[in-house]
């Protein structure tokens, strides 16, 4: 076995074609400078091997197996990789496998950290060193220069800079040439950056004319990308390029851009002049593959692109007048930086790329031709960029499959100025709609008026269509199939369009309210999902405009809660759980019309509301329409409470109500046995608001019925279930009918209060120890006790003292005998236990 194989991969040891750059099985470029100092290295090791083969034959005293010869010296070919000679041994045996090799470092002559080793890796710690030594290098020659400069004379100053600008170049080349590539990057770093600063240094001199700033900064800019771009294209002997002038020249690309910015006022003259620049310098990269300057030129060449479109775009909207666009330059600007827009694609031979390009910049070019209408009136602008969506919108629907994409990006910037047009009108149109401070008016004929809109309102429904259809085209792809599901958005879109655009004129508000209400007929027309809910959306949305109007919000809202109660009932899927959503706010907005149509007020809607929307959740128990309910009757009570006199009475009815149709629900609904509770918890809650508002201060009027109630479910529930304890089922209701009794008694203690709570006390307790049940013994005794010892207390001071050590003495005894006796009989069964076998 030989180490050094040059028909076999070093890494994974598959066999490797004659004149092969790359391993078919594993990809590892064979051709690589790197791989000639493995073969190398693996001669090496090949060597060795044989040398330890000869020293071990003659220990043993015997020949040199003639397989154990280091190979001879492998020619390496021009390419870098080595020469493949054809095989002389066919019974040399070759390797089946071998574990993976190590991952090889760039740069084979720095040892390698052990697996797993921690810290900064060995062949980190020359790129820190020298990227430091570089950035020293630099500091002490601005350094040097800031100091030094005035004292030198022009030859001085010429040698200086010239002398280390050569050396530091030559010591990179030189440096790069023997391996060292890490050096060989950091010098060049330093000549470049030592180059910019001999321009900036004549500049300072006066060498490049007055100009100090700008100037100075364009001639150090190309001069270093110049320069970057030559280093880079060197190739010194094998070494691949250097990369650091790669990255250099788009830097300073960039610098030159901002310099003649500074310099000129030809602004979009001096991006487009960068590039241009920028375009050449990715051409040359790519033909000499150069991937690292293509990279830094495309990000300088886009700086100075985006820099001349954003000031082109600016100028062009400050002054959009059609003769200033284009005698300022920002119109044809605007062109060439459209144009740029297609070079990606060109460059790069990437269809997708070329297309994105081509429909940039068509938008572009849309937005040059379309931008004298700005500075017309707001109609006109409207129209214009109506035309110019609707034209791309319908190339996007006829162009060919290929090209189609182009029409994309202009189709959807004008769809965006639609979309901001459209919602200028609108909201003109809600303006005027929420100008009636008083709603629910009993009239019918309540007139829409206020301010004119700003942009012409027929143009609304056109608009919106145009979105709609540039949308559909875009999420289908152009499937006619598909394309029929959005028939009934667009009628949708389109009567929603057209109710705002009547409510932009002076008009009675049934007019669009009736738009609003055909609209959701036309919609549930198509029978299908989109249709379905799109109508109750639009229902929805009708008895809302028709708030001003008390007769037409029973009208509006009274129809969108009859179609909505159809679909919750008949319809299919989510269509039931919407037109259930739909259902309680219709039918709350429909009474709470109704009940303005009378004059009630806002005092008279909570109560019929919660009325209307709790019988509709007892006949259809179902979550959307509950929680709606819920939700209905909760934002109508503080609209009563508010414009009320009477605030215990309304809120004490509304709670009885409320607890009467959770209590209804429970009984009607097996489901809903367990809002039962939340029924008996509010009727609770209104009988305590009733008792405030009738100014009732004594507790039992607030805890007795509501214990009197919990005894019930106790000994019911003792009936039904023998194994429940009384604890369980009466405690909570004994302890509520009593304790706040005796907190109230305990400051009066000789009251009528007091004299009835001992009698209760004296009852339970003796009921319970005839019934052997734990909760009304316990509770009797206790609160007992507690009276008879409050009773006692003004007394106690007035008994002789010998009666306190008396009884104390009685107790001691009686605890004394007890412990004992307790005793005994311990000691009686520890005895019977030790008796036991």
């Amino acid at each position: 076995m030989r180490y050094a194989d040059p028909s076999q991969c070093p890494d994974c040891r598959s066999p490797l074609p004659a004149g092969a750059p790359v391993c078919p099985s594993c990809e590892l470029l064979v051709r690589h400078p790197i791989a000639v100092d493995l073969f190398r290295t693996l001669q090496r090791a090949d060597g060795l091997v044989s040398d330890l083969r000869r020293a071990s034959a003659a220990f043993h005293d015997r020949p040199t197996p003639v397989a154990a010869t280091a190979p001879a010296a492998t020619k390496v070919s021009s390419l870098g990789g080595p020469v493949v000679p054809p095989a002389t041994d066919p019974t040399q045996k070759r390797a089946v496998s071998a574990p993976p090799a190590p991952p090889l470092s760039p740069y084979p002559s720095t040892p390698q950290p052990a697996p797993g080793a921690g810290g900064v890796s060995f062949a980190s710690v020359p790129k820190i060193l020298l990227g430091l030594g570089a950035f020293c290098l630099l500091v002490a020659a601005v350094i040097f220069l800031a100091v030094s400069w005035s004292t030198l004379g022009v030859g001085g100053r010429t040698a200086v800079l010239g002398g280390f600008t050569l050396t530091a170049g030559a010591s990179a080349l030189l440096l790069h040439r023997t391996g060292l590539r890490i050096a060989g990057e950091s010098l060049v770093v330093v000549a470049l950056g030592l180059l910019a600063l001999d321009v900036y240094g004549a500049g300072a001199a006066g060498w490049l004319g007055d100009d100090t700033g700008g100037g100075t900064s364009v001639v150090a800019g190309l001069t270093v990308a110049v320069a970057s771009v030559l280093l880079a294209l060197v190739r010194v002997g094998s070494q691949p390029r250097l990369v650091a002038p790669q990255v250099i020249a788009g830097i300073g690309l960039t610098v030159a851009y901002a310099g003649l910015v500074d310099i000129t006022e030809h602004h979009l003259l001096a991006g487009h002049a960068i590039t241009v620049v920028a375009i050449a310098a990715i051409l040359l990269g790519r033909a000499t593959d150069l991937v690292p300057l293509q990279w830094s030129v495309t990000v300088a060449g886009g700086l100075s692109w985006v820099g001349s479109a954003s000031i082109a775009a600016t100028d062009a909207l400050y002054e959009p007048d059609l003769h200033q666009l284009w005698s300022d330059g920002s119109g044809w600007s605007l062109l060439v930086t459209a144009a740029a827009m297609l070079v990606p694609g060109a460059l790069l031979r990437n269809e997708q790329l070329g297309l994105a390009g081509a429909s940039a910049a068509a938008m572009v070019v849309t937005g040059v031709v379309t931008l004298p209408s700005i500075d017309t009136d707001a109609t006109t602008f409207g129209l214009v960029a109506l035309v110019a969506t609707a034209a791309w919108v319908a190339a996007l629907a006829l162009l060919p499959r290929r090209v189609r994409p182009i029409a994309i990006a202009p189709a959807g910037a004008g769809s965006l100025v639609l979309c901001g047009l459209a919602l200028l009108t609108g909201s003109i149109a809600v303006v005027r709609w929420g100008e009636y401070t008083q709603p629910f008016a009993s009239t019918f004929d309540v007139v829409v008026d206020g301010r004119s809109p700003q942009t012409e309102p027929l143009l609304l429904v056109p608009s919106l269509l145009v979105v709609l259809a540039f949308v559909a085209l875009l999420v289908t792809d152009r499937d006619r199939t598909a394309l029929r599901g959005w028939l009934a958005p667009a009628v949708v879109v389109a009567g929603v369009g057209a109710a705002t655009t009547l409510a932009s004129y002076d008009v009675q508000l049934a007019l669009p309210v009736a738009v609003l209400l055909l609209t959701a007929a036309a919609s549930a027309a198509f029978r299908s999902t989109e249709g379905v809910v799109g109508a109750l959306v639009v229902a929805t949305g009708a008895g809302v405009v028709a708030i001003p109007s008390a007769p037409l919000t029973v009208v509006a809202a009274g129809l969108g809660a009859a179609f909505a109660l159809t679909v919750a009932l008949l319809g299919r899927g989510g269509t039931k759980v919407v037109g259930g959503l739909a259902f309680t706010p219709l039918l709350a907005l429909a009474v709470t019309g109704l009940v303005h149509s009378f004059d009630g007020g806002d005092t008279w809607v909570a109560v019929p509301v919660l009325l209307a929307v709790g019988i509709a959740a007892v006949a259809l128990p179902r979550t959307e329409v509950e929680l709606t309910a819920v939700a209905a009757a909760v934002v109508t009570l503080p609209i009563s409470l508010s414009a009320t006199y009477d605030l215990g009475g309304l809120l004490a009815l509304w709670l009885a109500v409320a607890g009467f149709l959770a209590c209804a629900t429970a009984l009607v609904n097996e489901s809903r046995r367990q809002v039962a509770w939340l029924g008996a918890a509010l009727l609770m809650l209104a009988t305590w608001v009733r008792l405030a508002d009738l100014e009732v201060r004594e507790p039992e009027a607030y805890t007795l019925p509501l214990a009197a109630a919990l005894l019930a479910l106790g000994a019911w529930r003792m009936h039904r279930s023998p194994d429940v304890g009384s604890t369980e089922a009466l405690l909570p209701g004994l302890v509520l009918a009593t304790v706040p009794t005796l907190l109230w008694a305990l400051g009066d203690p000789v009251s009528l209060r007091a004299l009835l709570l001992g009698a209760a006390c004296l009852a339970l307790t003796v009921a319970g120890a005839a019934m052997r049940w734990s909760a009304p013994l316990l509770v009797g005794a206790s609160v007992g006790a507690a009276i008879v010892l409050r009773e006692l207390g003004p007394y106690a001071g007035d008994v002789p003292k010998w009666v306190w050590i008396g009884l104390a003495g009685a107790l001691l005894t009686v605890v004394g005998i007890t412990w004992e006796r307790r005793l005994l009989e311990l000691r009686t069964a520890v005895g019977f236990l030790g008796r036991l076998r």
